[in-house]
């Protein structure tokens, strides 16, 4: 059993630390965590808020809904957390952005029913698979970009 899980932001900003071990980790499909990230589905682990201790910046917090907020950097605009007024002792947390996100397991698909039509199982599996970002020529190429020190504050 893992004593504490820690994750951070894209650049840095935001850092933070749970103790204990999730209730839950969930494949989200709905139409909102897929707004909110720009992904088809977000991976998130619940923890019980008081858990999670934050380091650095603050999170900033937006209104998604009546009693539904999501946290992200202010700096890098990474999906964060998310919590909701029926469950106020617990908090979900992005399993993306752990230090280590191979350390928890998805359990369950959540909101399912308003899946994309191409998150199928055997769509998925059909598709090729490339072990780095693809050769140039073959679409925009994505892959390791500089995650281990914040952004410069001005463009390079």
């Amino acid at each position: 059993m893992m004593s504490s899980l820690t994750g951070r932001c894209l650049c840095g900003a935001i850092h933070y630390r749970v103790s204990g071990q999730p209730l839950a980790v969930d494949h989200c499909h709905c139409e909102s965590c897929r707004k909110a990230s720009g992904a088809a589905f977000v991976t998130w682990f619940t923890v019980r808020a008081f858990d999670v201790v934050w380091h650095g910046d603050k999170l900033r917090w937006f209104a998604a809904a009546v009693g539904v907020e999501r946290g992200f950097c202010g700096h890098c605009g990474s999906t964060m957390a998310y919590r909701h007024d029926a469950e106020p002792e617990e908090m979900d947390i992005t399993a993306a952005s752990l230090d280590h996100p191979e350390s928890i397991t998805p359990e369950h698909h959540v909101c399912f029913a308003e899946r994309l039509p191409w998150v199928e199982p055997a769509m998925l599996a059909g598709l090729p698979v490339f072990e780095r970002a693809r050769m140039a020529g073959q679409g925009r190429r994505h892959g390791k970009e500089r995650v281990t020190e914040p952004w410069p504050s001005t463009p390079v």
